[in-house]
Parts: C-alpha cells; sequence; structure tokens
C-alpha cells in the first residue's frame, strides 16, 4: 500500500497537471471549446482520471479562479505578518507582492480573463475590499478632510483593479516591480493640476 504521503504529493501532481493543461488549452482556443478529453489528453492522462479528481471542466475552473484569489489576498498581507500597523508611504512590500504573483501567474490571469473579463474584475474588486475590511483599516492623517470610508474603500479597490486590468490586457509589457511602482505613486502622489487640450 502506497504511503500517506506519497499518495498526496501525486495527488497534488495530477491535480496540477490537469489545471496546467486547461490553462493552457484556455489560452490556446476558446474556452467553450475545451472538452475534458482535451485537458486529459494534455495532462497526458485518461477521462477516468480526471473525473476522480473534478466533476467537470466548470469544477476545475472553479478551483483554479478560488486559488488564484486566496493567493491575491495573502499577498496584501503576508509582508506585514506581525505587525501592528504601517506608514501608508511603507505599503510598496504588499504592491511589489501582488503584482509579482500576478506576472508569476500570468497564464492564470490571461485564461481567467478570457472565461469572464467581468466576473474577475468584479471578483477582484471583492477580493481587494474584503482584505481592506477585514485584514485591515486605513487612518487617515490628522486635520485630513472628512471622507465616507465606503467610499475609501471603492476608490481605492477600483484604482487598483482597474491598474491591474490595465497591465493584463497589454499583455504585461511592464515589469510587476514597474507597475507597484507606479501604483505606489499613484497612491502617494497628490494631483497638482489638469490642463485641458484644446481642439483647434
Amino acid at each position: 500500500m502506497m504511503p500517506e504521503e506519497q499518495t498526496n504529493r501525486r495527488t497534488r501532481r495530477t491535480r496540477l497537471a490537469l489545471k496546467t493543461a486547461f490553462i493552457e488549452l484556455i489560452l490556446e482556443k476558446d474556452y467553450d471549446a475545451v472538452t475534458i478529453l482535451d485537458i486529459a489528453e494534455r495532462a497526458d492522462y485518461n477521462r477516468g482520471t480526471f473525473y476522480k479528481h473534478f466533476i467537470d471542466k466548470e469544477d476545475l475552473l472553479r478551483e483554479i479562479h478560488d486559488d488564484f484569489l486566496l493567493h491575491i489576498s495573502e499577498a496584501l498581507v503576508q509582508p506585514y505578518s506581525g505587525l501592528q500597523q504601517v506608514d501608508a508611504a511603507m505599503i510598496a512590500p504588499s504592491i511589489h507582492e501582488l503584482f509579482r504573483h500576478i506576472e508569476t501567474h500570468k497564464d492564470v490571469f490571461l485564461a481567467l480573463l478570457s472565461v469572464s473579463r467581468e466576473k474577475l474584475r468584479a471578483d477582484l474588486l471583492q477580493t481587494f475590499r474584503h482584505s481592506m475590511q477585514e485584514d485591515m483599516h486605513i487612518e487617515m492623517k490628522p486635520g485630513a478632510p472628512q471622507l465616507d470610508y465606503e467610499i475609501i474603500l471603492s476608490y481605492q479597490t477600483s484604482a487598483t483593479v482597474g491598474v491591474i486590468m490595465y497591465w493584463a490586457e497589454s499583455r504585461f509589457k511592464y515589469s510587476a516591480d514597474f507597475m507597484a511602482g507606479q501604483l505606489t505613486l499613484l497612491v502617494n502622489t497628490p494631483i497638482d493640476h489638469i490642463v485641458f487640450k484644446r481642439r483647434t
């Protein structure tokens, strides 16, 4: 009989192979066109092996989606483990972790984006909002104008997701470090004024 740890390693290896195969296939052709047989053959398994681990391709996609968002939420707070608070100007570590995670898993991001851009955007917004509500709290500087906290959350999460979506839609033409730096500057740099471009 195979030891439990060896069985667990084999299970993880099989599930990872099926996920990787599915992501590759989504990027090669439309999600709806991918079949269970396609996934199993790409991963070098049979259909029976697929069904031992997943109900259907929707179940497989759901796990890929949920794992990706879980690691996003972890990236936001992991750099500050053990700290009670951090200065707003020092949030760069979590922003860098966030962009590096997306860059490392950009094929997953692009696959999820191709399946449903609006769902991915909405779920990213919800992930950031939940983290900012449950894992942290933004404190404004003394004397700062009174702002509704829900509006602050909406602004911060929408801006972050907007930058991430732009980056993905540009096919990740900038590095994770560059994007993290740009978002940090956007968050911490107030706008001076706006110049209107007059049309002649």
